[in-house]
């Protein structure tokens, strides 16, 4: 099953929470007042247990007439249509890598041919659980954390530029360049285990302490990302930002 509507152009935060299989799913989003967001997430999980399941989480890059998030979008879905479509003797880091590279080069081949339209360009971060492991793939600048027995552990670096005065700017996205290079990894999972991703909308703003908050405060993985969320925005209201905010927490049960 996919659940497309999880990517709806909503002006108000939205959230859900579902249980597929062996795992537990809860999202927050919101625009922060925008008329459509840039961040796009969808999740599937296969009819085949061998499939096992997935989610990607990808913020498309400011641009005129919605093209950041045209790229975001077009990049989830494809990712995800061909997780479900590729041969199942495929490992997920070969899937995740050859989708996101094949997406990256029609991106790049676009941005080519019309470049007065605005570059589509995203972040990207998948991940995938199939028997009892985590596989994620990531470029960009949103983030993956694990959050195991209450201790929290990024696994996602930031692709941006290390100078101070340009932290906000890419050096790695889905579209940028020619040749995509997507950080890959595998974790053992543990039932409990929680899998934590967050577009920069949310950490970038509340930082460790808030996400700190948001874990000691609650239990229930909808009322974290919730509060995560909520906390952003209220932060973005007082310097007037605009950065769409994504807390999505993936719960393993068994």
């Amino acid at each position: 099953m996919t659940a497309s509507d999880t990517g709806t152009q909503v002006t108000s935060p939205s959230s859900g929470s579902i249980a597929l299989g062996a795992v537990q799913l809860a999202w927050t989003a919101s625009p922060c007042g925008r008329a459509v967001s840039e961040d796009f997430f969808d999740f599937t999980a296969g009819e085949e247990p061998a499939k096992g399941f997935a989610i990607a989480l990808a913020d498309g890059l400011s641009a005129p007439g919605y093209r950041g998030r045209e790229a975001s979008e077009i990049c989830v879905r494809t990712l995800l249509a061909d997780y479900l479509e590729a041969p199942t003797a495929w490992t997920p880091a070969q899937i995740l890598e050859r989708s996101a590279s094949s997406v990256n080069g029609w991106l790049f081949a676009e941005n080519a041919r019309r470049p007065d339209f605005g570059s589509m360009l995203c972040t990207l971060t998948v991940l995938a659980i199939r028997d009892s492991q985590v596989h994620f793939g990531h470029v960009g600048d949103s983030r993956l954390y694990r959050v195991r027995e209450g201790q929290r552990e990024r696994f996602t670096a930031d692709h941006v530029w290390p100078c101070s005065n340009m932290q906000h700017v890419l050096r790695r996205a889905i579209g940028l360049d020619r040749h995509l290079v997507l950080d890959c990894g595998t974790d053992d999972s543990l039932p409990g285990d929680l899998y934590l991703l967050l577009s920069d909308g949310v950490w970038e703003v509340i930082g460790d302490s808030g996400i700190n908050d948001a874990f000691r405060q609650h239990q229930d993985i909808a009322a974290i990302c919730n509060s995560l969320v909520t906390t952003s925005l209220d932060l973005q209201k007082q310097y007037l930002g605009r950065n769409d905010a994504t807390a999505i927490l993936v719960k393993v049960l068994r």
